[in-house]
């Protein structure tokens, strides 16, 4: 599974820094706000391509977790983010928002969490495969490109293959079965790597315009993963922006990407779900109160993504 691998600062114009006015701006939210709806809703008239009764999270406060470590055990505290206290040292509101792992978990897990009034996220890699997934063997060898930096485990994949997309589409169709809300496609903006293979914008934006296309026929949201760290960001933003009805975004204050993500996403009415990592920030105190002001569900996390750090801005 992939992280944020951080080889150098990016300076990309706007940080956020000309807040916008309104009711949910102030740094001191604590509580989940109205705004947020974590029921499953008709899509809006913002242009989105989502079927009726896809999951919609809006653009209110949402505390979310994020553990991609292992199967989630909702029994405990450290995976279910629970008795956390925010950025202030104020009692943190429970999550509403789970982002768990699509194969290490089961309709078990989802149910359970479903159980709890919670809506559920399912990680996928989109554009690359691991080697330890049971679907790794169906992809064509030739599909195969460059190791992921940091990751021996993990090839880029030839999204212009169509074995490939049957192959994504499976893994999909699989968060649909196991009763997930939204789907977190990882590795999505893999024309910005040196993949091994001919990849342009224009060619990544229609792969995944499929996979949202089919997610939505699925009745799962679709995410934005990232997108702000290489290539044409602004532009990789604003065409995918009717295609996708969140984001998961890592590390944008630090790196200083917000611009490209904020105000773009709170003007569609779309939610962001930010991670900021503990070996490049040590206090959430120097991101939340701008994240909160930017309307954006952030948080602080250890890399590992295993709940044992959980520091959410509200």
């Amino acid at each position: 599974m992939r992280r944020l691998v951080v080889l150098a600062l990016v300076a990309c114009g706007s940080s956020g820094g000309s807040p916008d006015a309104g009711a949910d701006a102030s740094p001191d939210v604590v509580s989940v706000d109205a705004h947020a709806d974590v029921s499953q809703v008709d899509a809006g008239s913002d242009g989105a391509d989502a079927a009726v009764g896809v999951w919609q999270p809006g653009t209110g406060n949402l505390p979310w977790q994020w553990e991609l470590d292992h199967t989630i055990d909702t029994t405990s505290a450290a995976d279910m983010g629970t008795g956390d206290d925010t950025y202030t040292g104020a009692s943190a509101a429970a999550p509403v928002v789970y982002d768990i792992d699509g194969f290490d978990n089961d309709v078990t897990q989802v149910s359970s969490l479903h159980g709890l009034g919670k809506k559920v996220i399912c990680y996928i890699e989109v554009g690359a495969a691991e080697s330890y997934r049971p679907d790794y063997a169906q992809f064509p060898t030739a599909a195969l490109g460059n190791t992921v930096d940091g990751y021996p485990q993990e090839k880029y994949l030839d999204i212009g293959n169509a074995t490939v997309l049957t192959v994504i589409e499976a893994r999909i169709e699989m968060c649909s079965q196991k009763g997930f809300d939204g789907i977190e496609p990882d590795i999505d903006d893999s024309y910005t790597d040196d993949t091994g293979f001919t990849i342009t914008e224009s060619s990544n934006v229609a792969y995944l315009v499929t996979l949202s296309t089919y997610a939505h026929s699925l009745g799962l949201a679709w995410g934005l993963k990232n997108g702000g760290d290489g290539g044409t960001p602004t532009q990789f933003v604003s065409d995918m922006l009717a295609h996708v009805d969140f984001a998961v975004v890592e590390e944008p204050f630090f790196l200083g990407t917000i611009g490209y993500f904020h105000p773009a996403l709170y003007n569609a009415g779309k939610a962001m779900f930010v991670a900021e990592y503990t070996n490049d920030t040590s206090s959430a105190s120097s991101f939340c109160p701008q994240a909160l002001t930017d309307h954006t569900n952030a948080a602080l996390f250890d890399v590992a993504l295993d709940g044992k750090v959980r520091t959410p801005c509200y």
